[in-house]
């Protein structure tokens, strides 16, 4: 029995081998939903425990594998995005290193980078910026029009330079308002499951059903070594209301737990293309602010909603009591 659970490693490894590591690939080795979790015994119970745990742990793997892939590339991609970046403020090399490490830089120094970027970018100074701070708000009101004025002669001097830009934030807008619609729409489903699976675990009847079991199991402790008739009987008495205790509470929690746990097993499968929706949004995102395209396989929110069923999954014979 000990070698069951590295068997089965072994082959749920062995599948994932030859087969393309995504979210739908651990759908594919989801095991059923027990509807005989009450019955099972401690065996049993330990062998699918032991599987779903198997499959946690490749799961856990891959996390960790494109993880250590993102990490490695990160230093090109942020070459690339402070290129980007240089060109767009119009600062050097030599001005980059001194930002990414300005501990060494005095206030002067970092004024006049940020400075710089400012003019290259907006042709505003700094000093101009902290001025406008000190305004009024009609002083604040003239400079914002006077600034505006500026900045209309420069997009009809330049229509397709301005253009562009319009385009530009009109896109990351878009982007950013339907990555929090997908969000905000994930997050309520998934709060209103976890509420209704704590509303099992915290049903007040539940503790009262546990409270009575554990007062019979202490009376059978304290009995325990009686070898008289009636010391006996009562001992015969009380380990039958004990498996009867723990089946009613077995029986009453787990059909609720499973019922919810199907639900959920059919959201993480109908949510995998949202998910994957949501990394090409993120990648848009960056590739617009930065300018540089991440190569990150997708997936990766898939892989963990599967992970967070299978946390679930694990819990379907938590309600089984038995000890045997």
């Amino acid at each position: 029995m000990k070698k069951l659970p590295i068997l089965i490693v072994l082959t749920v490894v062995a599948s994932v081998s030859f087969a393309q590591v995504t979210p739908e690939a651990f759908i594919g080795m989801l095991p059923a939903i027990p509807t005989n979790a009450c019955s099972m015994k401690i065996a049993e119970r330990d062998k699918y425990i032991s599987y779903v745990d198997s499959v946690l742990q490749l799961i856990g793997n891959e996390q960790e594998k494109r993880n250590n892939e993102m990490n490695a590339n990160s230093d090109v991609t942020e070459k690339q995005v402070m290129n980007n970046i240089s060109k767009q403020y119009g600062l050097s090399e030599e001005d980059m290193k001194k930002l990414q490490n300005d501990k060494g830089m005095t206030e002067e120094e970092k004024n006049a980078l940020i400075s710089k970027a400012l003019q290259n970018s907006a042709n505003i100074s700094l000093d101009e910026v902290k001025n406008v701070d000190k305004m009024s708000e009609e002083g604040k009101k003239a400079w914002a029009n006077a600034y505006g004025t500026e900045k209309m002669a420069e997009a009809q001097a330049d229509p397709d330079k301005n253009k562009k830009q319009q385009v530009k934030a009109k896109s990351l807008y878009d982007l950013t308002t339907m990555q929090k619609h997908i969000l905000d729409s994930l997050t309520a489903v998934e709060s209103k499951f976890g509420k209704q699976f704590a509303d099992i675990d915290n049903d007040p009847e539940a503790k009262v059903m546990l409270d009575h079991i554990a007062k019979l199991n202490k009376e059978e402790s304290d009995l325990m070594g009686e070898s008289d008739t009636k010391g006996m009987e009562r001992m015969n008495e009380l380990n039958r209301q004990i498996k009867s205790e723990k089946e009613k509470y077995c029986s009453k929690y787990t059909p609720k737990y499973i019922d919810l746990l199907k639900r959920y097993e059919s959201y993480t499968k109908s949510c995998l293309p949202v998910c994957y929706r949501l990394e090409s949004i993120s990648a848009q995102q960056t590739k617009l602010q930065t300018g540089v395209k991440m190569n990150q396989k997708p997936g990766s929110i898939g892989i963990g909603k599967v992970a967070d069923y299978l946390h679930l999954l694990r819990g379907v014979v938590k309600y089984n009591l038995a000890k045997e």
